[in-house]
This record gives structure tokens, sequence and C-alpha cells, in this order.
């Protein structure tokens, strides 16, 4: 605390509070949260497996491009719908 009864954080500042003050760096470097977190439907995987068969890695990168999701949830809906994808040497394909 300071003369006028003010919290002062480890610097010495007073602290600020509100959105985007406890990074303090430049703001184009501030991430902004997302509005709603984006699924992945049975949709998205089939059209990505409509060219052809993929490795894993393809198949999440490609998901990724589409959808806009994260790469972490990207492999979580290969996981979720495993059981519509068919594996033949470590290619994935869609099942109809």
């Amino acid at each position: 605390m300071d003369d006028k009864g003010t919290n002062l954080n480890w610097a010495g500042q007073p602290f600020r509070l509100g959105f985007g003050f406890g990074y303090g760096g430049r703001e184009e470097n501030i991430l902004l949260p997302r509005e709603r977190s984006t699924v992945i439907t049975e949709t998205d995987l089939a059209a990505i497996f409509e060219s052809g068969a993929l490795t894993r890695a393809e198949a999440a990168k490609l998901l990724e491009a589409n959808t806009g999701a994260s790469r972490a949830t990207c492999y979580r809906a290969l996981d979720r719908f495993a059981k519509r994808l068919k594996d033949e040497n470590g290619m994935l394909s869609w099942r109809h």
C-alpha cells in the first residue's frame, strides 16, 4: 500500500483491473478469448476424406485448416469418430 491506501503490485505500481492489464505487453500480442469453442462434426471429417486416404497427421492438419480448430481438438475428433474411419497400414479413410 502506498500513502493513499492503494494496493501496489510487485513493481510498486497500482493494480489495474480489467481485461488486458495482466500482460502489460504490446496489444497485438494479447490473445483474445474465443467466442465459442470449435466443434468438429462428422460432416467435417467426411469432407477431408473425399479425396482419398490420409495419414493421421495429414488429416489433423487438414481439419485444422478447414475448421479453424486447434490441433489438439482435431486429434480428439479423429479419436471420437474412430469407428467411422478405416485404418489400413497407417492410412485413414472414411467408411461409407
